[in-house]
């Protein structure tokens, strides 16, 4: 034992040496200043904005209680969103067991033993040849791997910030679902819109058949015009089918959503209109949107954690301090465990310098270093991605702004032609192709302005979730 703590202090003294010519590395963000622009490009070339508004909750700048109350049922009770939070709890409580190396490590223990030991020709009493023992112990046995070098932090706040980075996650994916959810409910809006404006095609259509079939039958329409009609009512009433079809598997695909059955059932409230939107609130800068978006925070803190597992590596190379020991008790009597006068206590320590691996070290740290190197290029494509994004949505604020607008114009310019064309049929003036083809027409715009209308909230949908805004608070 003497020895022991002879020799223990010229080795402590020395590692502390090496360790205080150490130093730790230090997480650097591979995106400088100068390569974020301070403003959107694509707002200089069409400022299509209002700085007036100020939306914390993008959900709520679309005034509709039901979505809101769909968005935090989906929140709740879609099954992979709920696999994802019980994922990140887990590694949460990885994190805390990576970091509890870090701390002495104590148990406690009782120990029994019995044995026979055969002593032939030795002499012993009564003739025996063999006699047996018993020993008891009792103690807490205390072990510590001096953290001299750092490597035990660096794997700690590895640890920490994959947790982080699985907490982004995590917040990612309730706002992508939360975009999906939106994006399904105005897209079942739509749908029933668009089914509404078959079901008036076809309404339409049958009363022009039924009006032309009757003059067939007079003699006063030839039978190229009865079949025309024929064929436009029919064709109209396959859209219609064709657009219930789209709806219910829309409304199924939002059911999926909320983590129901997909029954298809229209038991909510998809009567509302498509809203017309105003110009979209003035987004965050670049710099904002970088500090914003759950995948850029989440790419950003696996680099992060990439640059402490290289350094936790490298620090396998460096010698290894232990200490362990601790009081405890030992008797031939299991009853003398607790006399003081049966007490004992060791301690000792250790310091390992790794000699040879086969390479298992030095191709750690490479591999290391190549994860960190991946891990950097990731986070400047994701971020690259960002900005691809965010321009890209921002310039379609304008393109379908000005889209809705001339669509706009265009059904109504359609349906006055359409009228004018059936007025003009009816007194002889036009023929019935003509006719049908100015009615095809006003339904087609009407159709094609619902649609862009649609277009237009998705993007500005996907405008929200590229600029990283929050959709709702996370509770009710």
């Amino acid at each position: 034992m003497r020895k022991i703590f002879t020799v223990l202090p010229f080795f402590l003294i020395t590692t502390i040496w090496f360790g205080c010519m150490s130093s730790r590395t230090k997480p650097v963000d591979p995106l400088s200043g100068s390569e974020i622009p301070v403003a959107w490009k694509a707002l200089d070339q069409n400022n299509t904005v209002s700085d007036e508004q100020n939306v914390t909750y993008w959900i709520e700048s679309f005034d509709n209680k039901w979505l809101k109350e769909a968005v935090y049922t989906a929140w709740s009770a879609n099954p992979g969103l709920v696999a994802m939070g019980e994922q990140t709890l887990a590694r949460g409580e990885e994190a805390v067991i990576v970091g509890a190396s870090i701390l002495p490590q104590a148990n406690v223990g009782v120990n029994g033993s019995k044995s026979k030991r055969n002593l032939i020709g030795f002499g012993l009493p009564n003739g025996s040849t063999s006699f047996t023992t018993e020993s008891f112990s009792s103690g807490i046995n205390l072990s510590w791997e001096v953290d001299l070098w750092g490597k035990l932090r660096d794997q700690r706040d590895s640890a920490k910030k994959k947790f982080e980075s699985t907490q982004a996650d995590y917040e990612g994916a309730r706002l992508s679902l939360a975009g999906q959810v939106a994006r399904a409910w105005y897209g079942i809006l739509e749908s029933t819109q668009q089914l509404e404006l078959a079901e008036q095609m076809t309404d339409t259509f049958e009363k022009n058949q039924a009006f032309i079939a009757n003059r067939f039958a007079n003699g006063l329409a030839s039978s190229l015009e009865n079949d025309l009609a024929t064929s436009a009512l029919t064709s109209s009433q396959a859209t219609e089918t064709m657009r219930e079809r789209k709806r219910n598997a829309q409304v199924k695909e939002l059911e999926s959503f909320m983590g129901e059955y997909p029954k298809g059932n229209l038991d909510r409230n998809f009567s509302d209109s498509l809203p017309e939107l105003a110009l979209a609130p003035l987004p965050p800068t670049p710099t904002q949107a970088m500090e914003s978006r759950p995948d850029l925070q989440a790419a950003r803190l696996q680099l992060e954690a990439s640059v402490y597992d290289l350094s936790a590596a490298k620090m396998n190379l460096l010698p290894s301090v232990s200490l362990s020991g601790g009081p405890g008790s030992r008797s031939e009597e299991f009853g003398d465990l607790l006399d003081n006068r049966f007490r004992t206590w060791d301690i000792s320590g250790s310091v390992v310098q790794p000699l040879f691996s086969g390479g298992r070290i030095r191709a750690n740290i490479r591999r290391s270093e190549a994860l960190r190197k991946a891990a950097e290029a990731n986070y400047r494509a994701i971020a690259l991605r960002a900005f691809t994004e965010a321009e890209t949505l921002l310039a379609n604020e304008s393109f379908l702004q000005k889209e809705e607008q001339y669509l706009k114009n265009a059904s109504m310019a359609a349906q006055t032609a359409a009228n004018t064309s059936w007025d003009r049929y009816q007194s002889g003036v036009q023929g019935i192709f003509d006719t049908l083809e100015s009615q095809r027409r006003a339904f087609d715009a009407e159709s094609r302005l619902l649609s862009t209308r649609k277009e237009r909230i998705f993007n500005r949908i996907n405008l929200f979730l590229a600029l990283g805004m929050p959709a709702l608070p996370i509770e009710p």
